[in-house]
């Protein structure tokens, strides 16, 4: 079970990265037609780095699997957070180069006071501060070129914030690189062709290109030993949310296995005596009907009777079931046998759609697997002693006739875990699969990691379930 899991992590996250699109322009809400040096490019190219996107694809999976933290900011065995800050040459139409670099977030020197650090943070967010005047702007650059070398990191930090944003920040930007002018003793020299391509972001690659070249690699990681990934119990984070999956999948969960566990039940308890039913009425025309019936309800997709179920009971037809979410928008305010009633209220047409293909489907596999088993010699003999057929059926048949809906065990905990996508997504149920169909349509890594792991995990469960429950109802299968 423990290599096949990573096996079907790896299968994810390959996929994830063959699908085609970019990742972070789809999370980022940003178009394919998107023009690479517009402020659009800098919001992706930021979301990219902050989440690891950009980094080779063994570094991203290792990352996940953890438990070394692999990050730019992680474990000081294997990882820097600024291997990828160096200055590039960039070709022009012209044929001219230019050499600019990515604006990144950079961290205190190592060494600098705590108390330097905050000053050195208060006097850029007065340059930042549009409001705050030419006079606190001059004093506040005097203040960090008092701090020297140190002072860099924080200037650079603020020039990757405003880049984000280069229109409104242009008065910022000529601040900021007026001040880099005289604390690195350095002025820009921007080609023409480069400012009309991209205006103010020209300048601010530039400085970002001199600052790698002279300089800015200089900067180590802290040291800390980090520990993350699937193998440290760390799921992560919602790409667009500071939101931990893990805290997000027992919500989810707590919604989802209810449904799903009454649906299992119920469709045992139709489908087992439809079953036996159907074999001790073989060949009449009630058997004929009820098979016709079942399947009927088998073929009918899932999608197709929510739909119909809300149309028949809800506002648009009979008005007798809400048919969206599971709670009304007063929830709160009822009292406990109200919320108990409003929650059945809202969990019925969910629950018949879930039900209805599962009981169809485990009542044909009961009918075949006693049909078999009733044409053994064993069944026979008991008939030919002069037992009733009840007691055939129920003491002699019915165990050995379970071994087919054992089987379907394998498939019961993962619907029990990762729920119904289309049920959930027609009756608004913010359940395991609304959650995996919203981090499929965003793209989030992490949320369709965690549900498909999750999934897997509790397939071979299943699986192992099923096994297990073989021996304790065929004793032939425990002695060998």
């Amino acid at each position: 079970m423990i290599p096949t899991t990573f096996g079907v992590a790896l299968v994810v996250f390959s996929l994830f990265h063959l699908a085609p699109g970019d990742p972070a322009m789809v999370m980022m809400g940003v178009g394919g037609e998107m023009n690479q040096n517009s402020d659009g490019s800098a919001k992706v190219d930021t979301f990219r780095r902050k989440h690891g996107l950009d980094r080779s694809l063994p570094v991203q999976f290792l990352n996940y699997i953890g438990p070394f933290n692999l990050s730019r900011n992680g474990h000081p065995w294997f990882s820097t957070p600024f291997t990828e800050r160096k200055a590039e040459p960039v070709e022009l139409a012209s044929g001219d180069e230019v050499i600019e670099g990515n604006p990144l977030p950079i961290l205190h020197l190592p060494g600098t006071d705590p108390a330097d650090a905050a000053a050195i943070d208060a006097a850029v967010a007065v340059l930042e501060n549009e409001a705050a005047g030419e006079a606190a702007w001059a004093s506040a650059s005097d203040e960090l070129l008092g701090f020297g070398e140190a002072a860099l990191p924080g200037i650079f930090s603020s020039l990757e914030r405003v880049s984000l944003d280069l229109d409104r920040g242009a008065a910022l930007i000529d601040r900021l690189s007026a001040l880099l002018t005289r604390a690195m003793d350095h002025e820009p020299e921007l080609h023409p062709e480069r400012v009309e391509a991209i205006g103010k972001g020209a300048l601010v690659r530039h400085w970002f290109g001199h600052y790698y070249t002279h300089g800015g690699l200089r900067v180590q990681n802290t040291g800390e030993v980090k520990w993350a990934g699937l193998l440290a119990g760390d799921l992560g984070q919602e790409m667009q949310a500071a939101v931990s999956v893990s805290d997000e999948l027992k919500k989810r969960l707590a919604v989802t296995v209810p449904l799903s566990l009454i649906s299992v039940l119920l469709s045992y308890l139709i489908a087992l005596p439809l079953g036996i039913f159907s074999v001790r009425k073989q060949g009449t025309l009630l058997d004929g009907v009820l098979t016709v019936v079942l399947f009927v309800l088998y073929s009918i997709p899932t999608f197709w009777a929510g739909l119909m179920l809300i149309l028949v009971f809800g506002a648009t037809g009979l008005d007798l079931l809400p048919v969206l979410g599971l709670h009304d928008k007063d929830y709160q305010s009822m009292g406990s046998l109200e919320q108990l009633w409003d929650l059945f209220l809202h969990s019925i047409l969910p629950i018949a759609t879930l039900t209805y293909g599962s009981f169809a489907y485990l009542s044909r596999q009961m009918r075949a697997g006693m049909l078999d088993v009733i044409r053994q010699d064993y069944i026979r003999t008991a008939r030919a002693k002069g037992m009733s057929e009840r007691v055939v059926i129920y003491k002699h048949a019915l165990r050995n006739s379970m071994i087919p809906v054992i089987t379907l065990l394998a498939s019961i905990l993962p619907i029990l875990i990762g729920g119904s996508v289309i049920v959930e997504k027609v009756f608004n149920i913010p359940g395991m699969g609304m959650y995996a169909f919203e981090g499929l349509l965003r793209r989030d890594f992490n949320i369709i990691m965690a549900t498909t792991l999750f999934v897997g995990v509790m397939t071979q469960f299943g699986i192992l379930l099923s096994d297990i429950t073989y021996s304790l109802v065929d004793p032939r299968i425990r002695n060998e």
